[in-house]
């Protein structure tokens, strides 16, 4: 099965790989590994959003580092404070079948702090994102991640209109830096990939 076999590729290369058949499952083994008391930063990820997981850890009393959960007086500083969490969650724009990570960002922030600062990282990936090699993952991200973020964030991108790369720059391209996980680094403790048997996210 396609699913098995990422698992274990994963796991081959240092990350901590879990399998969830639902939702719940997935919502269950993250308030399992993060306790009360501790912070959490969360990258900007619609995954994270239908899981409806950031809600959850605020409930049990982690301190959750969003825009959307975060008091207004850390909001400028929102980045830095998520840098400095206990843990840091997002989802992947598209994860090979090898076990690569692949994302692609406008501002950097989830990708820098997924790559350097957190210790324990959690992905959340639907299976809809598992593709076959890096090539095919950047065609995913450019022709269905990105169209479908600049109209949910109203950027006025070609692939927005087009459902294809321009590649384009300016203020509203979200295509300013790629990163590629092959393995966890050094300096973190805990990379856990929680691979759902749903379609979730873009």
């Amino acid at each position: 099965m396609k699913i098995e076999r990422l698992i274990d590729n994963l796991n081959s290369k240092g990350f901590i790989a879990h399998y969830c058949e639902d939702e719940k499952q997935a919502n269950d083994l993250v308030l399992g590994l993060i306790e009360q008391g501790q912070s959490v930063g969360i990258g900007g990820s619609m995954t994270v959003k239908q899981l409806g997981i950031d809600l959850l850890l605020q409930n049990k009393g982690v301190e959750v580092l969003s825009h959307a959960l975060v008091s207004d007086d850390k909001k400028p500083n929102l980045y830095e404070y998520a840098r400095h969490a206990d843990w840091y969650m997002s989802s992947a724009n598209a994860i090979t079948q090898k076990g690569d990570i692949v994302n692609i960002d406008g501002t950097a922030n989830r990708v820098s702090t997924l790559i350097y600062g957190v210790p324990n990282i959690i992905y959340l990936v639907g299976k809809n994102k598992i593709v076959d090699n890096i090539d095919q993952a950047i065609e995913r991200i450019k022709t269905v991640t990105c169209p479908l973020n600049a109209e949910r964030l109203d950027r006025k991108t070609p692939c927005r209109y087009t459902g294809k790369c321009g590649d384009c720059s300016g203020i509203d391209c979200m295509c300013n830096v790629t990163t590629i996980v092959h393995h966890p680094t050094k300096l973190q403790k805990q990379v856990h990939v929680i691979i759902i048997d749903k379609e979730l996210g873009y």
